[in-house]
Parts: structure tokens; C-alpha cells; sequence
């Protein structure tokens, strides 16, 4: 079973703020949205084998993903949500 609201506070608890950060507000843009295939492979990709460190740099673009993750739809999307971003003003 794949519950939104597992996913939502796995999301915003990562064990690392820039992870929090991202895959929180991610969760909350696009969970609601999402349907049962997409909510799998999220649950794949933010609960899976990778470390969190990995995983933030796969997602911003500083260390080479690998070719299942690359490929995967989810991923694209956090992707996307990250360079469509609006970083607030100090």
C-alpha cells in the first residue's frame, strides 16, 4: 500500500535539510495528483537503496544518477521541480 500521507511526512523527514527541503515541498506540490504508478515509484526512489547525500546530488545534478533512477518519471519530475524553483530573497 502506498499512502500519500506516509509518503508526505517521508518526504519532509529526510535526516537532511536540503532533502527535507526539496522532496517536501515536491510531496506536497504533486502527491495529491499523483497516481498509483507514480506514488510506487516516489516511494522507490526516496525510500530505496540510495544514501540521502546521493540522492540530493542526483537530483541537483552533481553526481551522475543511475540509468533506473535517470529514466524514471518521478525522478524527472523532482527534476524538473527543481529548476522550475523559486529560491526566496534574502
Amino acid at each position: 500500500l502506498c499512502s500519500r500521507s506516509r509518503l508526505l511526512y517521508q518526504s519532509k523527514k529526510r535526516g537532511i535539510v536540503e532533502n527535507d527541503i526539496i522532496l517536501g515541498e515536491f510531496a506536497e506540490k504533486h502527491l495529491p495528483t499523483m497516481e498509483r504508478e507514480d506514488l510506487l515509484s516516489y516511494d522507490k526512489l526516496i525510500n530505496g537503496e540510495h544514501m540521502e547525500w546521493d540522492l540530493y546530488y542526483f537530483m541537483c545534478g552533481k553526481k551522475e544518477p543511475p540509468e533506473e533512477v535517470a529514466a524514471s518519471t518521478v525522478f524527472k519530475m523532482v527534476k524538473k521541480f527543481i529548476d522550475e524553483r523559486e529560491i526566496p530573497k534574502k
